[in-house]
């Protein structure tokens, strides 16, 4: 493994980090690292940052490496855009959790990894989409804002919704897995920096004209306090999961909500099957069907199938779920379904001493065989 390299960032007039990332992504497409890119972007019209694949320069221009929301997880997009040959070389700016969810899919051959060159920078969480819109129509520079806040003291801007409670459990705040690391937690005061985490990345580095800098000293401190922050949240979380969800008879209270939209498995990074049984003609059953569950059970609920759709969501991903909560923002019925997820993922895993997305050296549990792995601890 390469010893990882710290570069400094194009310096911008405003001293902003959007313009020291626009800077950078110029540099790369100009120094021919790749053709083009996928980033966070504001929309032409309303609030929305979406992911936006660019070609050049001009395409660059509103993006938005740290606006608080996250419509569509990434690693979907990019498995699309490297699932084949692209014909051109392709960077992508993605969250730690996007980042995370990509290698998932790589192990699941829905993705090339050495297609991409990935960029990935810290994360300091996400807001639902519907609190984020409207706060930031009336916060002024609202990324800024909430940069400059959570890293200068580590809470909310004055008046800024609270982050989705996946964010605030999560302790995987680094672009881990990314060939380029841009550096924010505990390196403010060094300027804006990006770290190396591959000979790939130091390669495009390199050939952006970057020049070498020094490790931020307080980075290693600042994340350790930010993990143990999240860690903190992520164990009541689960405790109050556990207790007031998962025990069957809650469990059937919450998903008694469900209406089968499919919104969360539609949303999921890595729920991938292209034919899902629950569009097959196996899920199609004949009117007089309905009518003998109905006489044998005295009642049934319509529309019929909910607990076993979710079910089935969790025996098929719950190995592979990165938290990154986005099929609680899909839900209109406001199920708790990441959080039932993450904690049943959370313990599954940890049976498997697996962790999603981490390495892509470590095979899939469900892929692989280990005599030992079902032993009581």
């Amino acid at each position: 493994m390469m010893s990882a390299e710290v570069f400094a960032l194009p310096e911008t007039a405003d001293g902003g980090l959007a313009g020291a990332v626009q800077a950078l992504c110029k540099s790369l497409m100009e120094a021919k690292a790749v053709d083009l890119m996928m980033v966070p972007r504001r929309l032409p019209l309303g609030q929305m940052v979406q992911h936006v694949l660019v070609k050049d320069a001009h395409g660059l221009a509103g993006l938005d490496p740290v606006a608080p929301v996250m419509l569509v997880n990434g690693a979907t997009l990019l498995a699309k855009l490297s699932r084949q040959d692209p014909g051109a070389s392709l960077g992508a700016l993605l969250r730690p959790c996007e980042i995370r969810a990509f290698v998932e899919l790589v192990k699941l051959h829905q993705g090339d990894r050495q297609r991409v060159l990935i960029l990935g920078s810290d994360c300091l969480g996400t807001m639902e989409p519907t609190q984020y819109e409207p706060w930031a129509k009336n916060t002024a520079e609202s990324s800024s804002a909430f940069l400059e806040s959570m890293l200068g003291k580590g809470e909310l801007p004055e008046g800024a919704p609270s982050l989705r409670s996946c964010c605030q459990a999560c302790e995987y705040p680094t672009a881990q897995g990314a060939d380029i690391e841009l550096l924010l937690v505990g390196a403010q005061a060094s300027g804006w920096l990006a770290m190396a985490s591959t000979e790939r990345g130091k390669q495009a580095l390199e050939a952006a004209g970057l020049k070498k800098a020094v490790f931020p000293s307080g980075r290693e401190a600042a994340l350790r306090q930010m993990v143990s922050r999240r860690e903190a949240f992520r164990d009541s979380l689960l405790r109050e999961v556990h207790s007031e969800v998962l025990p069957l008879e809650k469990l059937l209270g919450e998903l008694s909500r469900c209406i089968n939209c499919y919104n969360c498995r539609d949303v999921c990074p890595v729920c991938y099957c292209k034919s899902c049984v629950m569009d097959s003609s196996t899920m199609e059953h004949p009117s007089y069907q309905y009518i003998r569950w109905a006489k044998r059970k005295g009642a049934l609920k319509m529309p019929a199938e909910t607990l076993f759709y979710h079910m089935t969501r969790m025996a098929h991903m719950s190995t592979s779920c990165v938290g990154c909560g986005q099929c609680s923002s899909a839900c209109p019925m406001g199920i708790r379904v990441a959080e039932i997820f993450r904690a049943v993922a959370f313990r599954t895993q940890a049976v498997f001493d697996y962790v999603a997305g981490r390495s892509l050296e470590e095979p899939l549990p469900l892929a692989t065989f280990r005599e030992e792995e079902l032993q009581p601890r």
